[in-house]
């Protein structure tokens, strides 16, 4: 099942990047909203098919290389979800956001992150074994338990930026994709399967584009 899952997830990834990349194009004003969204969304695609194809490639120093891809596309990519988070508040006409200090704070909160998880990443490529479940083969880190500081981080602030979004536009699609996520990777869901929770991600990564249409939208009228 998982194979089914993972494969699946980077089609639907891919296709998301194709969307965006055609219903941005030629918006010079939003290409900062899709930018950073189809990294994201190309990193985790990248992520979701190497799983896939793991059993395929087989066990060995390729996959191996080709999985600590997955763990630096990871460092570089999550953390610019925080500027799509500004972009989004900035788009809902809150008045902090169009402050200078607003736009230097999101910035700096970014490399912050980044600069972190290149720390973490650092220690986790040089500890990556092969594991087999479900059906898939991947290299994983026996370094990770739980979810990283920095998704908590990138997590809580997408969700307080839901949370101002749904009170001052009514857009209620952010806070639910976050909320979601969190709760996704805080219970335990009776399914054998480590895919299951990669749909949580999914959920949210839809959220934010439907946040970012209605935001397009919003401002063609």
């Amino acid at each position: 099942m998982d194979l089914v899952i993972y494969s699946a997830l980077a089609l639907i990834y891919l296709f998301l990047v194709i969307r965006i990349a055609a219903q941005f194009s030629g918006k010079r004003q939003w290409l900062n909203y899709a930018i950073f969204q189809i990294f994201v969304l190309f990193s985790l695609a990248y992520d979701n098919g190497i799983i896939a194809a793991g059993r395929f490639i087989g066990e060995g120093e390729l996959l191996m290389g080709l999985s600590s891809v997955r763990f630096w596309l990871h460092a570089f990519a999550t953390p610019t979800l925080v500027l799509v988070g500004y972009y989004i508040l900035r788009s809902s006409q809150v008045k902090f956001s169009k402050h200078i200090i607003t736009h230097i704070a999101a910035w700096v909160i970014t490399v912050g992150l980044i600069i972190y998880q290149i720390s973490s990443t650092l220690q986790e490529v040089k500890s990556l074994i092969p594991m087999e479940e479900y059906g898939v083969l991947r290299y994983t880190s026996e370094s990770l338990a739980g979810p990283p500081f920095m998704v908590i981080i990138v997590g809580f602030l997408l969700l307080l930026i839901g949370i101002i979004v749904l009170v001052k536009q009514k857009w209620v699609w952010l806070f639910v994709g976050t909320l979601l996520l969190f709760v996704g990777q805080a219970i335990q869901i009776p399914v054998a399967s480590t895919a299951v929770t990669n749909i949580f991600e999914l959920i949210l990564m839809v959220s934010i584009w439907i946040t970012t249409s209605k935001a397009l939208d919003s401002q063609r009228r």
